[in-house]
């Protein structure tokens, strides 16, 4: 199954490699702007370091950009600079979400680390459920993606291990190739959630229930 997304993947991406590899580009330079304003220093309560939580903060909805654009790669939809920064249209929403989801995988990695690890597959479909429902609630948005994820988080880990060799590359290549891998990779979890989305049953709407 891993095989046939990932041709998929190079399928929507033929054409688009260029634009595509330049978004990705843009993305993990504007990454880098809280590493720079943090500070080296040990001394607590440092401005700069303050300013770059804040920084972090107002950067995350880049995050769930990502992960838009590369659903609109994989869907073979038109693509323009703007969209990176759609998520910014509901900026609490994306900020909230993902602060919830940190404090439950938080939670779980008290426990033990392989729960909060399976966790972490339980709620990686959360961008792409809020890219295709806006309305959604952040609560209901994890629920979803935790349902949705029901029998599929064995197989998003061996996609993800499928890539081990391509992320291998990047190090050796001091990260040069991840400007190739990291398109490939995102729109091939945007290609496993079309799949996992098309498998529901039409019109079905999930009960609401504990997200965690």
């Amino acid at each position: 199954m891993s095989s046939q997304l990932k041709k998929s993947a190079k399928e929507a991406l033929s054409g688009r490699w260029g634009f595509t590899v330049l978004m990705f580009l843009l993305f993990a330079i504007l990454q880098v702007i809280p590493e720079l304003l943090s500070s080296d220093y040990d001394e607590p309560f440092q401005t700069i370091d303050f300013l770059g939580l804040i920084a972090t903060v107002l950067l995350i909805p880049l995050s769930a950009g990502w992960v838009w654009f590369s659903l609109s790669i994989a869907r073979g939809e038109q693509t323009k600079i703007s969209d990176l920064f759609e998520p910014y249209k509901y900026f609490i929403k994306v900020v909230l979400l993902s602060i919830v989801q940190f404090i439950f995988l938080f939670l779980w990695a008290l426990l033990l680390v392989v729960p909060a690890i399976i966790k972490s597959f339980s709620y990686m479909l959360t961008y792409y459920i809020l890219r295709d429902e806006p309305s959604i609630g952040v609560l209901e948005a994890i629920t979803r993606s935790r349902q949705m994820m029901d029998g599929h988080k064995m197989e998003a880990f061996m996609l993800v291990l499928s890539f081990i060799g391509w992320f291998l590359l990047g190090l050796i290549t001091i990260g040069i190739a991840f400007l190739w891998v990291g398109p490939y990779f995102s729109v091939t979890l945007a290609k496993f959630y079309d799949r996992i989305r098309g498998e529901e049953a039409p019109g079905e709407q999930s009960t609401f229930v504990a997200p965690y």
